[in-house]
């Protein structure tokens, strides 16, 4: 049996190297088919590496852009400021101006009415809206006060004494007895 098992497996080994395998050739073809996947694999980094310096090149100009834009909204806050500033300055100063001119113009108002007769004050003064009559008084002294005051109607000079109690700045009350409709008339009797 020996014998048999030897030559079957004689055999066998002889009959199963028949079919010659060529591994070159396997190997060849394998490696046409890497070369291949290497290539693809390179056109799509080299398409990534443009997409890449395509972004980086967008957004380096649109940061320049934006600073650019930056800068310039900088300077031109610069220059409001600096209008802004200029312009509190004049308001200042013509504030300083109008306070002066309205002093010397009180100055000689008041100095006016306090060498006037008492009577003669009283009627100017009540000729005049309540709250410039109260003003002029504001300025007196008062002893002139009182005795111009004395010559005046008393309704007149209930008035201005009220409005003097309530200090400067002195201000006519607007009273309005024109007829106006209601607010949301259909009629709308202004046209």
């Amino acid at each position: 049996m020996r014998k048999i098992a030897l030559f079957l497996t004689l055999f066998i080994t002889l009959h199963g190297y028949e079919i010659p395998v060529d591994c070159t050739q396997i190997f060849e073809a394998r490696k046409a088919e890497i070369i291949k996947e290497i290539d693809v694999i390179d056109e799509e980094r080299q398409a990534l590496e443009a997409f890449r310096a395509s972004t980086k090149a967008l957004y380096d100009e649109n940061f320049a852009r934006l600073n650019k834009k930056e800068s310039d909204i900088n300077a031109t806050l610069r220059q409001v400021e600096k209008k802004r500033k200029e312009i509190d300055e004049q308001i200042i100063a013509n504030q300083k101006i109008l306070d002066e001119l309205r002093a010397m113009t009180t100055d000689k108002v008041s100095a006016s009415y306090a060498k006037m007769k008492d009577q003669a004050a009283a009627d100017i003064l009540s000729d005049m809206s309540v709250a410039k009559a109260a003003a002029i008084m504001y300025a007196l002294e008062p002893k002139k006060i009182s005795a111009i005051m004395a010559k005046m109607q008393p309704a007149k000079a209930s008035e201005i004494t009220q409005m003097l109690t309530k200090g400067p700045p002195f201000k006519d009350e607007i009273k309005d007895e024109s007829f106006s409709a209601p607010s949301g008339n259909v009629l709308n009797l202004d046209n």
